[in-house]
């Protein structure tokens, strides 16, 4: 099993070499270290051609002739990549030492799927430790992401909660890249193969902290906002409805799908499948009349799949 880091740099020679050292001196070493840098007119380009003759046959360069933007230039570190797992890194982070093994390990173990996240802690220009755990910050537990993670549901809540699992973080077999069509990437990488492989029950999950996500002022991505802006963060609001409790995260989830897989036929779907079971619990806790006054009106404007033959199933 080969392991390829994918990384994109734009002006990035500020915190660089301390992600490139942190990737040399992993416990298990990558086959390649693919860039792709997108224009820089700092010293990037001539600190990534250092390492290239430090290091002959590891570092494979690539220097875009126009300016492609993040998402584009990412798919096309992506795709230049030759290992079986493909590990995607930010320019700006640290690695802990043990990234790739227990990347590699899982993977190995874990077959079936064609992804896998970690967790990472939050760290300031000077290395200063911000948030020990990225995950906790926001308000998930590794319990509430194995669970769903076994349940087929994990999908469902990346539509309530937002992206949560960062491209710092994230590692995605080099088979899956046709298997699921992650391709002519329109959003940002992470956000776009993990929903992708999450819809699929194909995300998996390392419970471990693997890497020092770096905030500062010159990222193009990040969290930046959300440390200023704290309480804008909560992912548990209160006085949020029953419906949107129980209907609204599968219904997004429905409808993302079909976003997500044109061609597929969604209501064959696992995705599906917990939509309508989440609907129905919905209703059955209505009261009698206010069972069969809300199917009406949900047959009247075509909403959640209700039919007249259901003013009688419920």
């Amino acid at each position: 099993m080969t392991i390829s880091v994918a990384i994109c740099t734009y002006n990035g020679e500020k915190y660089l070499a301390e992600q490139l050292d942190s990737i040399l001196s992993q416990t298990v070493k990558a086959d390649e270290i693919v860039i792709c840098d997108d224009g820089s007119k700092d010293g990037t380009v001539e600190m990534l051609q250092q390492y290239q003759r430090q290091h002959p046959g590891l570092f494979k360069i690539i220097i875009n002739e126009t300016n492609l933007g993040y998402f584009k230039n990412f798919e096309k570190a992506i795709y230049s990549c030759t290992g079986d797992i493909i590990i995607t890194s930010d320019q700006d982070d640290i690695w802990k030492l043990n990234k790739i093994e227990a990347t590699q390990s899982f993977f190995l173990k874990n077959p079936e799927f064609d992804g896998v996240f970690n967790d990472l802690e939050i760290i300031n220009n000077g290395k200063k430790i911000l948030e020990p755990s990225y995950l906790n910050w926001k308000h998930i537990s590794y319990s509430f992401i194995e669970e769903n993670i076994k349940n087929n549901t994990l999908f469902v809540h990346q539509q309530m909660l937002g992206s949560f699992v960062l491209g710092c973080a994230l590692a995605v077999k080099r088979s899956a890249l046709k298997q699921y069509g992650l391709s002519n990437f329109e959003i940002a990488h992470d956000y776009f193969i993990a929903q992708k492989l999450a819809s699929k029950g194909k995300l998996g999950f390392i419970p471990a902290t693997l890497s020092s996500y770096r905030q500062h002022e010159e990222q193009v991505c990040g969290l930046r906002e959300a440390f200023r802006n704290p309480e804008e963060n909560d992912s548990h609001q209160s006085g949020t409805s029953a419906f949107h409790q129980i209907v609204g995260p599968s219904l997004l989830a429905v409808k993302k799908y079909q976003q997500l897989y044109p061609d597929e036929d969604v209501k064959k779907t696992p995705v599906y499948s917990f939509f309508i079971e989440n609907r129905n619990r919905y209703l059955s806790e209505l009261s009698f009349f206010q069972r069969k006054k809300y199917i009406l009106q949900c047959v009247r404007h075509r909403y959640l799949d209700l039919q007249l033959t259901d003013l009688f199933k419920y």
